[in-house]
């Protein structure tokens, strides 16, 4: 993955960009920030691809959920809302 850094990005911008993706063997481009990588540029058919299979992870997470029967039922949908806040409150 080819890298470039803050500075050439702030100078170049979108030409910067354009021209390290040219230059590597994949689209995705590294931004360093003070010598560490920071940020990663996709083309935005990767990133739909990787979103995509984010997506993937999670409906296989809820299957298993549902599977092994670790999920509850909404009974009181006005109260819900402090539910969510306690379970988030306790890492649920």
């Amino acid at each position: 993955m080819m890298s470039i850094n803050a500075n050439d990005l702030k100078r170049n911008g979108i030409a910067g960009i354009e021209r390290a993706m040219l230059n590597g063997l994949d689209n995705s481009i590294m931004v360093d920030v003070r010598g560490k990588a920071k940020y990663v540029i996709l083309p935005i058919d990767e990133f739909n691809r990787y979103r995509e299979y984010q997506l993937e992870q999670a409906i296989r997470e809820a299957e298993r959920c549902i599977d092994s029967g670790k999920f509850t039922t909404i009974k009181d949908v006005e109260n819900y809302a402090s539910v969510l806040e306690k379970e988030i409150a306790n890492d649920v």
